[in-house]
């Protein structure tokens, strides 16, 4: 039930903190130069688990006043890394609620409770009418000395775009990059830039952990671009219809391509002569070409039966609707595709993740040590190259 590696949020004040001070006396006045200092560990809201951080030389001591073990051994008799299981009273004379405290080290606990607001208030709340004071948990975390790459990658966590940004967060968070550039700081300059030139490389991807990838679906009308978009979803997330001009506006799908979190954006097609569309049609069309030349990719679909285009930088040429059309009429070097049957679909993730990281096929093994992921990082790198 220990859960060190929890992603990381603010906790927001609320109504159940009042109503905890309200019904708890503090036994001490807080003391500032030195003070038990406490913050929610896990993300706010629903949740199976939350978990309490409470760091201070009198953590323990404050703790054993609202804390019933089971034996009744105090928290400040027992060892470090040790778990003691028991009731929290929050409320005097109420039945209070069975939860576990870990005594992580000398001046520090962990309190892991019911999930949700309500648990996790009452024991935030009760230790704060205790004397204690509540921090953010960057604050939390930064006055107990973490350092600030701990604290950049914790932060990242809570709002890591997919599977694989979690990953590559999570081994800078062991120490990856805080390892490497030790290292490089110790190595003649010469050696130095080959290294340094190589983190750099990595920081492209890594500077966009927290965020998705963004591709853009584009083309003219009535060529499938919305039964696309539901294929590669998997549910139906655009409006489909014989309808030539059905999109009218940008419909954003976020998903998970090998991996990684993309944004796959349904736009209105464009036409042979703009004069046909209707004014509301034509404002589709202007943002549909906002938001290509926006995009980390853009994925440019014809119908099948129709010349593919040339690919331009960033682009996937796409052929739709393969189905209606025998196999000898479909192109060679255009992802050929079918919604109706699923044709080409599985194909296209996979171009589709090799285009927006092409490093994992150029440099394989790049992103799975030391990887920089903030602006500030890049800035030591650099330093070093």
């Amino acid at each position: 039930m220990i859960y060190n590696d929890a992603a990381l949020c603010p906790c927001p004040r609320g109504p159940a903190r009042m109503s905890a001070l309200s019904t708890v006396k503090a036994a001490d006045t807080i003391d500032h130069a030195d003070p038990t200092r406490i913050a929610l560990l896990t993300p706010p809201g629903r949740g199976a688990l939350a978990v309490v951080g409470v760091a201070g030389p009198r953590a323990c001591n404050l703790a054993d006043r609202l804390f019933q073990p089971r034996g009744g051994r105090p928290l400040a008799e027992r060892p470090e890394r040790s778990i003691a299981v028991g009731r929290w009273q929050a409320v005097p004379g109420a039945a209070g609620e069975e939860l576990v405290v870990v005594r992580q080290a000398v001046d520090r606990l962990e309190i892991h409770c019911h999930g949700g607001t309500a648990a996790a208030e009452a024991v935030l709340g009760s230790l704060e009418a205790a004397g204690a004071i509540r921090q953010a948990w960057p604050e939390w975390l930064a006055a107990g000395g973490a350092d600030p790459i701990t604290l950049e990658a914790r932060q990242a966590l809570a709002v890591a775009a997919g599977p694989r940004a979690a990953r590559i967060l999570g081994r800078q968070l062991s120490g990856a990059l805080a390892a490497e550039l030790n290292r490089i700081k110790g190595l003649a300059a010469a050696d130095r830039r080959p290294a340094a030139a190589r983190l750099l490389r990595a920081a492209r991807v890594g500077l966009r952990l927290t965020e998705p990838w963004r591709v853009v679906v584009a083309g003219p009308v009535n060529a499938g671009k919305s039964s696309l978009v539901n294929a590669l979803a998997g549910h139906a997330r655009s409006i489909v219809s014989p309808q030539p001009g059905t999109t009218r506006d940008l419909v954003t799908t976020r998903l998970v391509l090998g991996g990684w979190e993309v944004d796959l954006v349904d736009t209105a097609g464009g036409r042979e002569d703009p004069a046909t569309a209707s004014p509301t049609e034509r404002a589709g069309i202007a943002r549909a070409a906002e938001a290509s030349a926006m995009a980390d990719l853009v994925l440019r679909v014809v119908p099948a039966g129709s010349p593919p285009p040339e690919p331009g930088p960033r682009e996937i040429v796409v052929v739709s609707k393969a189905d209606l059309v025998e196999d000898g009429g479909l192109p060679t070097s255009a992802a050929v595709t079918s919604a109706i049957t699923g044709r080409g679909i599985a194909a296209l993730e996979g171009r589709i993740v090799a285009a927006l990281v092409p490093e994992d096929t150029a440099e394989p093994g790049l992103l799975d040590g030391p990887v920089p992921f903030t602006p500030r990082q890049v800035g030591l790198v650099r330093e070093q190259a």
